[in-house]
């Protein structure tokens, strides 16, 4: 008797469990409405989950979501503290349109893109100041005018950024991809692990320090002097017009184009320095 009561309870229990589960998860249902809601300005938006958003500049702040009819009510966003955030209340397993629109008024100044969530601009992001950071699986397709850009990149993050800037400093850690049109007048990057950036741009001073096995490659990236630490694995790929000095250890490769003047204050290891045409 004992056994079977204990047999009942499992099987309740699990049929429950199931039920619950099937209650987490909603599908479109393939009828496609527009809703727009009006916002609060916010200071920093955050994308998260799998949620792609689209953001432009509009003097009215606001929120716009193309999706199936029913979904609507299991997406939802809020500006706290002045920050826009999103997250759905229910998984959605399917659905005909899910397309998010973020309008951003005067005061934005950071973006942050986490786990599977998207983020694209199709016009200039025109900010102050600006503070991206991006982690787990999440992309970032952004074009953006600012004074000071500060970028910081974790995990496996993918982006692809147009950037004109005064002063630019990027951090590229674990296995993020980065390709970049950058202009600016000082730039800074660090990049470790097996982190790689592939830049282009025209900039007048740029500091750049690789570790690990990371990899820079800026054939078409253009400095007027630089400043280059490369240790362990890393391999760095660069233009510069007048001077560099370079740093190197370990299994390290620079590779320099445009013949600058060149210093080497620390050259120790098996480290390979060659001029390319």
């Amino acid at each position: 008797m004992n056994k079977f009561i204990f047999t009942l309870i499992m099987v309740l229990s699990f049929t429950a469990f199931s039920a619950a589960q099937e209650d987490e998860k909603i599908k479109g249902d393939r009828n496609v409405t527009i809703k727009q809601t009006y916002i609060d300005p916010f200071k920093k938006i955050i994308v998260g989950e799998d949620f792609s958003v689209e953001i432009i500049y509009n003097s009215r702040p606001s929120v716009e979501i193309e999706a199936d009819s029913n979904l609507h009510e299991y997406i939802l966003f809020e500006v706290i503290n002045g920050t826009l955030t999103f997250k759905t209340t229910k998984r959605i397993t399917s659905s005909r349109r899910m397309n998010i629109k973020v309008n951003y008024a005067e005061g934005l100044e950071s973006i942050e893109v986490k786990e599977d969530g998207e983020i694209r601009s199709l016009t200039s992001l025109e900010l102050k100041n600006t503070t991206l950071v991006t982690s787990g699986s999440s992309r970032a397709y952004l074009n953006i005018k600012t004074n000071d850009f500060n970028y910081t990149a974790l995990d496996k993050a993918k982006v692809k950024l147009n950037v004109n800037a005064n002063n630019a400093v990027i951090t590229l850690n674990d296995n993020v991809k980065m390709e970049a049109l950058l202009n600016a007048k000082t730039a800074k990057f660090d990049l470790y692990q097996r982190a790689t950036a592939n830049v282009e741009g025209t900039l007048t001073t740029t500091e750049l320090h690789l570790d690990n096995s990371s990899t820079f490659n800026g054939k078409e990236f253009l400095t007027t002097t630089c400043t280059i630490i490369a240790d362990m694995n890393s391999a760095a790929t660069i233009r510069v017009n007048d001077t560099v000095t370079i740093e190197a250890t370990g299994n390290s490769e620079v590779y320099l184009y445009n013949a600058p003047k060149i210093t080497l204050p620390k050259f120790v290891g098996t480290v390979k320095l060659q001029m390319k045409e």
